[in-house]
């Protein structure tokens, strides 16, 4: 599941939008956070690149809170298909999100705090209206989450910027045994399968648990 925020540079039809800083970051984020410039921006608007400095500070200001904007704006997937999926599929969304934008969260400064506690309390939320109990439901997101941020690290310690394995982690694979070696480098050039089996072994045992306790009950 893949997050769509670029868009084709170029002014916008129709008339003008009232300039803010609101439209000045739904823009941004429309063109895509990555490649950002003012420019770019201001060009889309159809202002002088001078204007959009009334609104904003310059292009980490922008970046910071466009980069806010998507992660804030990002729904959660539905839980109809169960809690399984739901858990699943917000593991992919968080994977893609942290994996398009660590740098530029580092970089630019943005502040997720208060984003990540209303989507992690929401996730808690869906999975106790499935029956989960309270502590069980924090445990779960807890560990999900941990196993998703802890991927997107080690992936950032060992790929460059354009997806490739860095020379200095390839390196370090002669240290393996050969038959390792190959395993960890198959994470290395492609780590979310590693990271979602990691994710349906404690699901797995999760619904282990699950059926216990609801045979028990019975």
């Amino acid at each position: 599941m893949t997050l769509q925020t670029s868009g084709r540079v170029g002014h916008k039809p129709g008339p003008k939008p009232r300039l803010s800083r609101e439209a000045i970051v739904d823009t941004a984020v429309e063109l895509g956070v990555e490649h950002l410039s003012i420019a770019a921006v201001a060009a889309s608007l159809g202002v002088a690149q001078g204007s959009l400095y009334r609104y904003v500070a310059g292009l980490d200001d922008l970046a910071r809170s466009a980069v806010e904007q998507v992660f804030a704006r990002t729904p959660l997937p539905p839980i109809d298909a169960g809690w399984r999926a739901f858990l699943e599929a917000e593991a992919h969304i968080r994977w893609d999100l942290l994996r398009r934008y660590s740098g530029l969260v580092r970089e630019r400064g943005a502040d997720l705090t208060a984003i990540a506690i209303a989507r992690f309390e929401a996730i808690v939320r869906s999975l106790t209206a499935a029956g989960f109990t309270l502590s069980d439901a924090v445990h779960l997101v807890d560990t999900v989450i941990d196993l998703v941020h802890d991927g997107v690290t080690q992936m950032l310690s060992f790929q460059a910027g354009d997806g490739t394995v860095t020379p200095a982690a390839l390196a370090s694979l002669h240290a393996y045994s050969p038959d390792i070696r190959a395993e960890v480098e198959t994470v290395m050039r492609d780590p979310w399968p590693h990271v979602a089996d990691k994710i349906a072994l404690v699901l797995d045992g999760v619904e282990t648990r699950t059926r216990h306790r609801d045979t028990r009950a019975v």
